[in-house]
């Protein structure tokens, strides 16, 4: 028998299809989405404030009687045409204080409000001894006692804010939650077991749904959305440590053998001694290769400390052990980087048979189909692949290792969709992009982690610089003075042509033709962007890598991957439009080689967010710092960002604000998978229904659906 909460909203009174079409803009499609609507906030409007008590910048409610009433116009602004009519007020209540608020173009409120006793809510500013309030919300107080008593009581309190689409207004919401809630609330199924509700006394799912869209206060609110905070993070975990334990259980993974006469082969082809912190990388790594679970491994570290070096130890012990391997970048540039980089490794084998290629996007269809053909044929060891690895045409003879550069470009789906192409490969993600060590357990709960905490010996500082736009021609000759040198220069802009430009923005081109023209005139010049085709990308860098570029203008599309020792100076226009962690990986692109480097700022930022993150750049070199700071400035931006495309199911979560719960959580979970791993006992039922709702396949065999 089908459930009535799963009934498609549109049906429901007060709603229909063009509301129903607003609603599903907000992912609103059901009966139980109404339910578990979150409001994205919540007004207080519970306290009544008399006049002369109300904070100054602050939301209050008061109570107060209109002691006058006039109507004004004004122009509209930019000369529109036609004129704003402004309604406004002179309040009073026994005080001693007046309030005046305003509204625009309602003049219908003129003939209610005189001598009236009115209800408003709003954040005033004190003007001398007076209150102003702009476009407050407002209830006229009707004169019988129990009528005003109800209209206080109906005003005065804490309202659920919801997001809006369309024609959807906070009102019409109310009235559609109401008969929801009224009609339906009952058939909502307790998910938790009873003794977790209550051993961590939570408010039953029930009271909590009541209590978001009802509360009776605003603790009541802040109660019932911790309650629904709690499930996503219980939720969130169950599905990972069972996608883990799915992945390592189902099936036996590839047990390699990797002992110490291929770890000195494979260490005799580079030409440098491994750091302590690719060493001990490496033994983790090999640790899980050894083992018959799949390995799933993210491998984090800083700009520069050499994670393509640990990469290339893994892709070489697979081959070895008769496997394919995959490494997917998020460009066909750093696609690219990584292959040539293999190469000169492998360069240094006397007897190397390791059979490498290319699978990009943007290749030939000719040439995509014979690699393709000898991927599946088992004549391609290792390829280099952009996303077009997980395309359904794209299959492996045996596909035993797979590592993903820069995960945060990637979704956990086109992770597993990848994984999916072998039996049980093992999986090496890397990240130069480092989540704080705070939250890497609860944003990646399904994966080891390694850290490699020291650089490459011998590797220089890079010097840091902030130039305000009026001295940008200071800045520009420090660009100048290391070409001189015989060193190459990367400029980087926010955007590409002229046609894209807002405001102000500095575009590749117009950049490019200034310098030519101006610091630069002389130098040999060249544009890059993600905009050209991949031939033309591969062969200006090329001519960049062999120094027959002197200096590179581009976009954001050199941020990750790209290593030119020669370059020693990296300019960055209007660097506010830059994230702290995209600057912090601009900055790693000069500095590689033996000579110290030097990144230049240009921006007249200085305060807000943008101000902080410029001032946490100049003040971290590190980039575990640098991620500590841009959290403390942004909260988990990136960090929840970096998993929008996958399943994470975390909307009320803050996993900064929240790193206690989701740390509670996902030990609640642990403890529960581990007395009940398929959670098939019978006090587990509604919680296993609910995890088959929310996540679908991973748990539709352990539901028995």
């Amino acid at each position: 028998m089908s459930d009535p909460l799963d009934d498609d909203a549109r049906f429901l009174r007060h709603v229909g299809p063009a509301r129903g079409r607003d609603f599903a803009r907000l992912g609103v499609r059901t009966i139980r989405d109404l339910l578990y609507a979150f409001p994205r906030d919540m007004s207080d409007r519970s306290s009544l404030h008399r006049i002369a008590d109300c904070p100054e910048g602050e939301a209050s409610t008061v109570l107060a009687s209109a002691v006058a009433v006039s109507e004004r116009s004004i122009p509209r602004r930019g000369g529109k045409g036609g004129r704003l009519k402004i309604t406004t007020a002179e309040l009073s209540d026994d005080s001693g204080k007046f309030l005046e608020v305003s509204w625009f173009n309602q003049p219908w409120l003129k003939g209610k409000m005189l001598r009236r006793r009115m209800l408003v809510h709003g954040k005033g500013h004190w003007r001398g001894a007076r209150l102003v309030m702009d476009h407050p919300l407002y209830q006229i107080v009707p004169e019988e006692d129990a009528q005003a008593r109800e209209a206080v009581g109906g005003f005065a309190r804490v309202v659920p804010i919801y997001p809006c689409a369309g024609g959807l207004t906070q009102s019409i919401w109310r009235t559609i939650m109401t008969r929801t809630v009224e009609l339906y609330l009952s058939g909502l199924e307790e998910p938790l077991p009873v003794e977790m509700v209550a051993r961590l006394d939570l408010p039953g799912i029930g009271e909590a749904i009541r209590n978001l869209h009802f509360p009776g206060d605003a603790a009541a609110w802040r109660r019932a959305r911790l309650r629904l905070a709690w499930d996503e993070c219980l939720f969130f975990h169950l599905t990972l440590l069972a996608a883990r334990r799915h992945a390592l259980l189902d099936l036996p993974g590839r047990q390699f053998r990797i002992g110490p006469e291929l770890d000195n082969r494979i260490r005799r082809l580079f030409p440098f001694r491994l750091t302590p912190g690719q060493d001990r990388a490496i033994r983790e790594i090999t640790r899980d290769m050894e083992s018959p679970l799949p390995m799933q491994r993210l491998l984090q570290g800083d700009v520069g400390c050499g994670k393509t070096a640990v990469a290339a130890y893994a892709l070489l012990a697979a081959v070895a052990n008769r496997a394919q391997a995959c490494i997917m970048a998020p460009t066909s540039l750093l696609a690219r980087q990584h292959f040539d980089t293999f190469e000169r490794i492998l360069a240094n084998s006397s007897n190397a048979r390791v059979r490498m290629n290319i699978l990009t996007g943007g290749m030939p269809a000719a040439e995509r189909a014979l690699v393709v053909e000898r991927l599946a044929n088992g004549g391609i060891d290792i390829v280099c692949a952009t996303h077009s690895a997980i395309g359904g045409s794209v299959a492996f003879r045996d596909l035993g290792l797979v590592v993903i550069d820069e995960q945060h470009k990637f979704g956990v789906r086109q992770r597993y969709d990848l994984v999916r192409k072998g039996v049980r490969p093992d999986t090496l993600i890397m990240t130069a992009t480092p989540i704080p060590r705070s939250l890497a357990l609860s944003v990646y709960g399904d994966l080891d982690l390694s850290v490699i905490d020291t650089l490459p010996p011998g590797r220089k500082p890079v010097r840091t610089l902030l130039f305000p736009q009026s001295r940008r021609e200071q800045a520009w000759e420090a660009v100048r003075n290391e070409l001189r040198r015989g060193r190459q220069a990367f400029v980087v802009c926010p955007l590409v042509g002229e046609g894209e430009e807002r405001l102000d923005v500095k575009s590749a081109e117009a950049v490019l033709e200034g310098a030519a023209k101006g610091k630069l005139a002389g130098f040999r010049l060249a544009q890059l962007n993600g905009r050209m085709a991949r031939g033309e990308q591969e062969r200006i860098m090329d001519d960049f890598r062999s120094g027959r570029i002197d200096a590179l203008v581009s976009t954001i599309v050199v941020e990750v991957g790209v290593d030119v020792p020669n370059a020693t100076v990296i300019l960055v226009e209007q660097a506010e439009r830059f994230g702290l962690a995209q600057l912090h990986q601009l900055r790693g692109r000069v500095g590689r080689g033996t000579e110290p480097g030097i990144c230049i700022l240009l921006s007249d930022a200085r305060e807000g967010e943008a101000g902080a993150r410029l001032a946490a750049l100049l003040a971290h070199a590190d980039g575990f710092a640098i991620a500590e700071a841009d959290l403390a400035i942004r909260g988990p931006g990136e960090f929840v960002g970096a998993r929008q495309h996958g399943w994470s199911g975390l909307r009320l979560v803050d996993p900064a604000r929240d790193i206690d719960l989701l740390r509670e959580a996902r030990e609640e979970a642990l403890r529960l998978l581990e007395v009940d791993p398929d959670l098939v006992r019978r006090e587990h039922l509604f919680l296993r229904r609910e995890l088959v709702r929310r996540y679908g396949k991973l748990w539709d065999r352990a539901a028995g659906l």
